[in-house]
């Protein structure tokens, strides 16, 4: 297995040594490690351990160095092959996350840190596929802040190595380079020298003078570089020139920190470096710029750990108290600060091992190469990972080419592409799709995969010659209520798969309405010889039973679009506004299309209904169309025949900005099948206006039983269907929840066993 590491710099700090320890951890074990940074002083302890270092410019937003860091990154993952790219600080993962935009990978993460949720910053900070957390904090942060899955976090650890860091390391030579005498008791303080980590620096300097004056033979040494070194080096001068001699020492950055910790009778710092420093047994303060939690004994184990010893969320680092707790372990008797010393060395061993941080960054990255839950992975499945490694493309341009009715701004026919994608992704990051559309240029904008022309059948012939899977869907394909031009279409894409040799998968298909009988054998002939046939609903397998369809290989599985989520309550706040309507207007969402056998008198009941909601209950009506144009005009000529309200939605809204309104709608009125499913996925009460038999099979598949032909739209009936849902509204909510949590379950099930075929 390939992995590679991506940093900015490998300076001191926790999260530079995490990284270098865990790369060398996995290299012991057989793993290829690369790691990529801008470089810094951990780097020959890198090329030491055999382990490639790449320069890649990554330390700061300069557009120059980005557009380099990008193609310099991009040409690594191609050309060494890298099976897993493990991304740990802001800058690297937001270019990482461009480069997932042209090839695909697979894209891990480590939080070591929060970072600011300020505008911009939060919309710049990308996080992986699978994402370890070096604390409980971390990863409620994670959750909160990034809706990150816990099934896709994994809390780890700062794995220690207890043979470098150790009370018997020789510091001879440390002491000779820095002046430091054995009979000097000395407090060393270890952490990156940056404005934002270097808060309890400047207080133990505001003290040294204090200190001085208490504690005989004295030495401070401060370890670490950054861009407040300079400031923290005149602070420290001016407390030396003041006392007339060397009271406090700094170093600069530093590699050897395992012998300066070494030197210290006692230490001060957080994190990482705090953690060194108790392997190494010295009795330790923990402070720093995020809080403080002071000396390390029992008592303090749980918020230590809670806090990844970062005192996330403990009091404020205060000279005060910081000089108070110095006085205190310094003038312990020698056998207590060799208790807390061998208790610190416990815990490093039994909560901070090496061995166990490797563990950790192994089981994600089986996790997202395997498909699995990153916390369900074992130790027994880390050697048989090889097997399941197949190369990025497995000898194929693409994995998978979707076919369908895309690219005709249809937003059911969009959300089914776009859940599609989604699912595939989130299962499989480093997929490759090709996607047939009616408008290529838009589909590979807005959904991120390659598209070509749904007509253009010579190069459609040429790329299934070198892909691994058709998918044919969602939606109702397999119909020819539209035309029999449609089937053939469908069918014909089907043929042209299996002639090339790639497998064929049905997706979650709607079968039906076939009205000419002599379209059977053409259906039959073709679909029996596809690999897998998933269904929406069960009325569609019927329609294949009828049709004579003998597949041994058929589920029952749910509509992708169960899977999409709303957007932003910001942007739902938009739309409303945009529309006229206040963001805590009281509405319902009503879906219409043109249909043949539909007049003048369905348009006057839907307004009729329309005035009806607003006069007994004073709630709007906003008219949302699915397919633009079509669906515009007959919203706009309803909404005029309604007296007392009426709104239309924008045009061309996406699949998750109409969810985000029927998800803050009280009633859903559809006619479109994903209307019916947007509403469902969201939990809100639905009438379904029946045109066709999916919209009886949808509402069944549902459990809901308010639905009315459009061809006998009886405005008695449909009234009594909004006082009864009206009443009933928090019941059928419930009921939605439970009935739609298992759509999207067998929704994601499409998703897996279309990635299976893949690998199969």
């Amino acid at each position: 297995m390939k992995v590679l590491m991506a940093t900015m710099k490998l300076d001191i700090g926790g999260a530079e040594t995490h990284i270098v320890e865990l790369s060398k951890a996995l290299k012991r074990r057989g793993i290829d490690v690369y790691v990529a940074s801008a470089g810094g002083a951990y780097e020959k302890e890198l090329t030491d351990a055999g382990i490639k270092h790449f320069y890649v410019p990554m330390s700061d937003k300069n557009p120059k160095d980005v557009i380099t860091a990008y193609k310099t990154l991009k040409n690594i993952i191609i050309d060494y092959k890298i099976d897993v790219v493990h991304g740990h600080a802001r800058i690297p993962c937001f270019i990482l996350n461009l480069i997932r935009k042209s090839i695909n990978f697979r894209f891990v993460t480590t939080a070591h840190w929060v970072f600011s949720l300020k505008f911009p910053y939060k919309y710049i900070t990308k996080w992986g596929d699978r994402s370890l957390a070096v604390s409980d904090d971390i990863k409620k942060y994670l959750i909160d802040n990034y809706g990150i899955k816990p099934g896709n976090i994994r809390v780890t650890i700062n794995g220690i190595d207890t043979q470098k860091f150790s009370k018997n390391t020789d510091y001879t030579e440390v002491a000779e380079e820095f002046g430091l005498t054995p009979e000097k008791r000395r407090i060393v303080y270890v952490s990156r020298m940056d404005i934002d980590r270097s808060l309890a620096a400047h207080k133990l300097i505001s003290i040294a003078e204090k200190l001085d004056e208490k504690i005989d033979d004295l030495e401070i040494l401060i370890v670490g570089g950054g861009n407040d070194f300079e400031n923290m080096k005149t602070a420290a001068d001016n407390v030396n020139n003041k006392l007339n001699k060397p009271l406090i020492k700094y170093t600069g950055s530093r590699t050897d920190i395992n012998k300066l910790v070494a030197s210290g009778e006692i230490f001060i710092g957080v994190s990482r470096a705090a953690l060194e420093a108790m392997a190494a047994e010295k009795p330790s303060i923990i402070a720093g710029n995020e809080g403080y939690i002071g000396i390390f004994d029992q008592d303090k184990l749980g918020i230590s750990i809670d806090t990844n010893f970062c005192c996330r969320g403990c009091r404020e680092t205060d000279e005060n108290i910081l000089y108070e707790d110095i006085i205190k372990l310094m003038g312990l008797p020698e056998a207590e600060k060799t208790r807390l010393g061998s208790y610190s060395k416990e815990v490093i061993e039994k909560y901070y091992s090496i061995d166990t941080m490797a563990d950790d960054a192994m089981k994600m990255y089986v996790s997202i190469i395997k498909s699995e839950g990153i916390n369900d992975v074992t130790n027994d499945e880390f050697e048989d990972i090889d097997e399941y490694i197949f190369p990025l493309r497995k000898n194929k341009t693409y994995d998978v080419m979707i076919s369908g009715y895309y690219g005709f701004d249809n937003s059911g026919d969009d959300s089914i592409l776009k859940a599609i994608v989604n699912n595939l992704k989130e299962l499989k990051p480093d997929i490759k799709i090709l996607a047939l559309s009616n408008n290529p240029k838009q589909t590979k904008a807005v959904y991120g995969v390659d598209s070509i022309h749904r007509f253009n059948f010579p190069k459609i012939y040429l790329k299934l010659k070198n892909t691994s899977l058709l998918i044919s869907g969602g939606g109702s394909l397999i119909q020819d209520i539209t035309s029999d031009k449609s089937l053939a279409y469908y069918l014909t894409i089907i043929r042209l798969a299996q002639k090339c040799g790639t497998k064929v998968m049905l997706y979650s298909n709607g079968i039906g309405p076939i009205q000419n009988k002599h379209n059977y054998a053409k259906i039959k002939n073709t679909l029996d010889k596809v690999e897998l046939i998933t269904l929406r609903e069960d009325s569609s397998k019927k329609e294949l039973e009828k049709i004579g369809v003998n597949n041994s290989n058929i589920i029952i599985t749910a509509d992708p679009a169960f899977t999409l989520k709303p957007t932003t309550d910001e942007t739902t706040d938009n739309i409303l506004l945009k529309m006229g309507l206040k963001e805590d207007s009281e509405f319902v969402c009503i879906s219409v299309r043109p249909w043949k056998t539909i007049g003048k008198s369905f348009e006057k009941t839907i307004a009729a209904t329309a005035d009806y909601i607003k006069e007994k209950y004073g709630i709007d009506s906003v008219f949302v169309p699915m397919q633009c144009p079509k669906d515009v005009d007959i919203s706009k000529r309803i909404s005029s025949l309604a007296t007392k309200t009426g709104y239309i939605a924008p045009e061309n809204l996406t699949p998750p900005e109409i969810l985000g309104l029927t998800a803050r709608s009280k009633i859903v009125i559809g006619m479109r099948l994903h209307t019916l499913i947007y509403a469902a996925a969201t939990c809100t009460p639905i009438i379904g206006l029946i045109y066709d038999p999916k919209i009886n099979a949808i509402m069944d598949y549902i459990d809901q039983k308010y639905s009315i032909s459009v061809d006998n739209l009886n405005p008695v009936t449909i009234t009594r269907y909004i006082d009864e849902l009206i009443l009933s509204h928090d019941d059928i909510v419930a009921n939605l929840k439970n009935t739609t949590a298992l759509a999207k379950e067998k929704a994601l099930d499409t998703a897996k066993l279309a990635v299976d075929l893949i690998k199969n």
